[in-house]
């Protein structure tokens, strides 16, 4: 284990993707995990007026003479790009308090207590950070247009009143927009504008984020390795269905912020959506890492650090388990009962234990099938040990009992329906239900009813999680139009198979089992889609049977 972290450590000096000549990627992501647990186990203390290193970059002028109240300024303005939110709050106020005449401080206090893209505002919170800016304004010198601009855009953000059209959050987007227009070398304001425009796409507002995209592609024009304005554009390219745009900056983003497990993982929105899972699968181990050695130095986060770390997990294992990496995942599998204690937050031990268990289905049958089921239980984790279990037995040409995990989960969705308080369970269960369904016939040769099952499944899954707006990460684990393709391979109509892979892989490209089906059935092209399924695949591409691709 300890070899394993320490190569780790060294091949993640560099991209995440630079690997030494020989070194498995498996034991690198495996090297990371061990090293968050191992972490996780020590007995150091967090400290309080540290400034933890690597959060980003970058360092203005700020209106004090205090060098230590600007440098606070300056690392807060770096914790708060990079989402780290309650550590930015508590950074902000000790610059004010180092220095209670500075208006960019009091400003920072005022912003960081505001609505962000992962975060909202309660009214107490209102309330202060109005005073804050009426605080910042009131310190802004007459000749400082910076202060003065954005003591006056957070007043009108925090205002009693909310303006009049599309709401306090468009506003202040507007009115840092104003303030960068008239100063489009202020990098600072840049970066916030960028930022706040983006903002009311918490609510599937996004007429703000081509204007975002502008400020931030100028902004990395100047500055290629501008770690906020790196974060802002993979959010601002996801949200404009253009992610590819991203991906130079997303693949080094990690490196400009080691420190950062929010920053070290942020990258992989954007290697999601290009098909480079592996990445994804080792930029995230190596967060959760990240996430732990951080909290072990600064007082921790409390819900939001476990919700940060419940992202990560299951955006890795979402890599592994779509690069094949047999090996990572059921690692990753394993990490669930260490990263996600019974103290912690309910939701975050539920959704790590069924996500892990479509790992062991895959990769460890056995012990899926010997995961037993617990009283407490709810249906959500009840759903996927039986599609786990299905799985199994699909791994082991056990058709009747694949059909018995199907009909089980058929019976817990219709038990929620009887007391009348489903939620989005039924909807996960439709899909469940019928990739086992499928499962089942293609193991008996019945390859025109898999068609059929698959066929629902995937539109269930595409209805449900349209990728545009599910892939952060995937809420089900897999493509399932996939599956309709291979069972369309071994009904012998490869024209339909090849019609189907090329649909998944538009959503989710470089899928290297819907590569493999192309390779088998469009034979004139089976040299390219077999070199294209090789390079995107981490294990043996070829030793997937079709019936469980």
């Amino acid at each position: 284990m300890k070899l394993a972290i320490s190569l780790a450590a060294a091949i993640f000096a560099t991209a995440p993707t630079a690997l030494a000549p020989g070194m498995s990627s498996s034991l690198v992501g495996i090297g990371f995990i061990c090293g968050a647990e191992d972490a996780a186990a020590s007995t150091v203390g967090a400290a309080t007026g540290v400034m933890l290193p690597g959060m980003g970059n970058g360092t203005y002028a700020v209106d004090t003479a205090n060098p230590d109240a600007a440098a606070w300024f300056n690392h807060a303005l770096r914790l708060y790009h990079a989402f780290a939110h309650d550590e930015a709050k508590a950074a902000f106020a000790r610059a004010a308090a180092l220095d209670p005449n500075c208006s960019l401080c009091a400003s920072g206090v005022a912003l960081s207590l505001g609505p962000t893209l992962n975060t909202g505002i309660t009214p107490a919170e209102t309330v202060v950070a109005r005073d804050a800016a009426k605080r910042a304004l009131a310190l802004a010198k007459p000749d400082d247009v910076r202060a003065k601009g954005l003591a006056t855009a957070l007043l009108a953000r925090y205002a009693e009143t909310p303006p009049p059209s599309g709401g306090r959050e468009k506003a202040f987007g507007r009115d840092l927009d104003e303030l960068y227009k008239a100063n489009p070398s202020d990098v600072l304001v840049a970066n916030l504008a960028a930022h706040a425009l983006i903002i009311p796409a918490r609510q599937d507002d996004f007429s703000g984020v081509e204007r975002s995209i502008a400020i931030i592609e100028a902004v990395l024009k100047a500055n290629p390795d501008d770690a906020a304005a790196i974060h802002y554009y993979i959010h601002a390219t996801e949200f404009a269905q253009r992610a590819p745009l991203a991906l130079p900056y997303a693949e080094r983003l990690a490196d400009l912020a080691p420190g950062s497990g929010h920053l070290v993982h942020m990258g992989t929105h954007t290697m999601m959506r290009v098909g480079h899972y592996e990445d994804v699968a080792l930029s995230n181990a190596r967060a959760l890492k990240v996430d732990v050695e951080s909290q072990s130095t600064l007082p921790t986060s409390g819900s939001l650090a476990q919700r940060y770390y419940l992202h990560n997990y299951l955006f890795g294992l979402s890599g592994a388990l779509m690069a094949g990496d047999e090996a990572l995942a059921l690692r990753y599998a394993d990490h669930a009962e260490k990263g996600f204690k019974a103290a912690g937050l309910p939701r975050n031990r539920v959704m790590s234990r069924a996500r892990s268990l479509v790992a062991l289905g895959r990769y460890a049958p056995d012990r899926a099938l010997a995961v037993p089921q617990d009283p407490d239980d709810g249906r959500f984790l009840r759903i996927y040990r039986h599609y786990a279990r299905g799985e199994a037995f699909a791994a082991k040409g056990d058709a009747a009992g694949v059909r018995r995990e199907a009909e089980a989960i058929r019976a817990v969705i219709a038990q929620g329906a009887q007391t009348g308080d489903l939620g989005g369970e039924a909807e996960m269960a439709a899909v469940a239900e019928g990739v086992l369904r499928g499962r089942a016939a293609m193991v008996t040769g019945k390859p025109e009813e898999a068609v059929r099952h698959f066929a629902e499944a995937a539109a269930a899954q595409e209805k449900a999680y349209p990728v545009p707006k599910n892939f952060d990460p995937p809420p089900w684990w897999y493509p399932v139009r996939r599956s309709l393709a291979a069972a369309h391979l071994k009904a012998g109509r490869n024209a339909e198979a090849i019609r189907e892979a090329k649909a998944s892989l538009v959503e989710w490209p470089q899928d290297g089992l819907a590569l493999r089906i192309l390779e088998k059935a469009d034979k004139a092209q089976a040299a390219q889609w077999r070199a294209q399924a090789r390079k995107a695949y981490v294990g043996d591409v070829a030793k997937i049977p079709l019936d469980l691709t």
